[in-house]
């Protein structure tokens, strides 16, 4: 209230002054305009308390609520965003711990696979060699079989060239009066 007292006494002062110098010298009391002047100023302060400062009053209580609200509304969203932070910060964490383990693991079972990988390798070059073993055996065999039919087929040609050589017309035909007789035998 001394604020109030003090802004009517400020404002009275040089709307006395003004008054004053309105008469401007013409013989006139001034006491009276300047009383009417200060009544008529301390009405319009009287409406101005009456009917705007309530309005004033109530509209920077609101202001000073709404930044109240709005400020705390901010240290909420302040702490919300602090905590959101701090689990995501464990989360990364969390997150740098489960990647390590995933590695790890993924090398484990790379290490594993690549020891079923060999083992399986070894038994296929196992199988390999036995099947080149056998296949060494079969054409080793099917070498033989054909150095001997060779080996016939040169010896009775050997033979043939021999025995051309060493027989004449009377063994000629003593065989194959032999041969005819083994036949007819046989036959009969």
């Amino acid at each position: 209230m001394n604020v109030f007292y003090l802004i009517i006494i400020t404002l009275c002062g040089p709307v006395g002054v003004a008054c004053a110098s309105q008469e401007g010298g013409h013989g006139g009391s001034t006491l009276w305009s300047f009383i009417f002047s200060v009544i008529n100023f301390i009405l319009f302060l009287i409406v101005l308390y009456i009917f705007a400062l309530p309005r004033i009053k109530s509209f920077y209580f609101d202001r000073s609520e709404k930044i109240r609200q709005a400020l705390k509304e901010a240290e909420e969203a302040k702490t919300l965003a602090e905590n959101k932070l701090r689990e995501y910060e464990k989360k990364i964490a969390l997150l740098d711990k489960e990647v390590e383990e995933i590695r790890k693991a993924v090398e484990k079972e790379g290490g594993v696979e690549k020891e079923r990988i060999i083992a399986a390798a070894a038994k296929e070059a196992e199988i390999i060699k036995w099947q080149a073993k056998i296949i060494a055996e079969q054409e080793l065999k099917q070498a033989k079989a054909e150095l001997r039919k060779e080996l016939a087929t040169l010896s009775l040609e050997r033979a043939e060239k021999i025995i051309k050589e060493k027989i004449n017309e009377d063994d000629h035909a003593r065989l194959v009066k032999d041969y005819i007789t083994q036949i007819t035998s046989k036959v009969i």
